[in-house]
């Protein structure tokens, strides 16, 4: 057998072999996020939380746990178009919500891909992918012990985030573009160091510059949660909930500090543990991509609270 033969033989059984697109339901997305709580959870119980509860009787002190734990708040959907949606449920959903009627007739809807060989050529490994965010399934759900889990700041289910609704802005820099974060550079890189860097937060576009898709697709993940938990509203975006009383959650989404937030990917690859993007380089990708180049990652964020027993909070008391 020649060279070539041999060389497409190889080729042949390369591709035949790649994983079929993955599209999973909400009860898939339930399973595997559960699957992870024992790394991702990181549940502590920080001490106690003092009351003062009267009656006719008088005034007496009731205490209550004062909690830490990560808990799955946002879905971050990542995708090349819109029929790459990888939930079931959001597709519906995501295309209803498609505003080609507002857009230019020259800005089209998806890509994920890099357009042609001239841009390739041009611009190095630029691609474009779609974002989501919701509302994490799982904050909907009851727990028999819910009195030593803090309440979710988001909404089950609910669109935070749809990069077709912000179309312009998610294709050119808009007000991105004259933040510090998109001319300094440097500046809100994923990665452990600048020298080993998958790029940067700002611009907060579609568009990336990254060789390997699921770092590229990562890339967007951080993006598009920045734009919901990040104060700063230069795209469109739905507020999230405020905490409930005596809950502390952190306002900012930093890309190298997981007390604001760790990442776990469920499609297509499961991931029994929760990190930082770019915390761990090599080989990180092998096994995380699929034909559709469609992604989907947990965002777990840490919480505090106290269960509330009166009107009257007199302090905790730290172990």
């Amino acid at each position: 057998m020649g060279f070539k033969r041999l060389l497409a033989f190889t080729l042949a059984c390369v591709v035949t072999t790649a994983p079929r697109a993955e599209v999973i339901d909400t009860g898939t997305i339930l399973e595997r996020t559960i699957a992870a709580h024992e790394q991702c959870l990181a549940w502590q119980w920080l001490g106690l939380c003092l009351w003062s509860k009267c009656d006719m009787l008088g005034c007496e002190v009731k205490t209550s746990a004062k909690v830490r734990h990560y808990r799955p708040d946002l879905l971050a959907l990542v995708y090349r178009s819109l029929d790459d949606i990888p939930w079931r449920e959001a597709r519906s959903f995501i295309d209803h919500a498609n505003p080609t009627t507002i857009l230019p007739s020259s800005v089209a809807l998806g890509g994920g891909h890099i357009a042609s060989a001239a841009t390739q050529t041009r611009n190095g490994d630029l691609r474009f992918f779609e974002a989501s965010v919701f509302g994490h399934p799982l904050t909907d759900l009851p727990l028999s012990a819910d009195k030593l889990f803090c309440q979710a700041q988001t909404r089950a289910a609910k669109p935070y985030y749809l990069s077709s609704l912000d179309a312009v802005a998610w294709r050119f820099w808009s007000l991105d573009a004259v933040q510090e974060a998109s001319v300094e550079p440097g500046m809100r890189e994923i990665g452990a160091s600048q020298f080993q860097s998958w790029g940067a937060v700002y611009p907060r576009t579609g568009f990336v510059v990254q060789q390997s898709p699921p770092k590229a697709a990562a890339m967007v993940a951080q993006r598009a949660c920045d734009i919901v938990v990040n104060p700063r509203r230069d795209h469109i975006a739905a507020n999230l909930e405020t905490p409930a009383p005596y809950t502390t959650v952190p306002n900012k989404l930093d890309e190298r500090d997981p007390s604001t937030g760790l990442w776990q990917m469920i499609s297509p690859l499961v991931d029994s543990a929760c990190e930082l993007f770019g915390s761990a380089d090599a080989a990180w990708d092998a096994g995380r991509m699929d034909q559709s180049q469609a992604f989907i990652w947990n965002l777990w964020r840490p919480y505090e609270c106290c269960e509330k027993l009166s009107d009257v909070y007199l302090g905790a008391v730290h172990f």
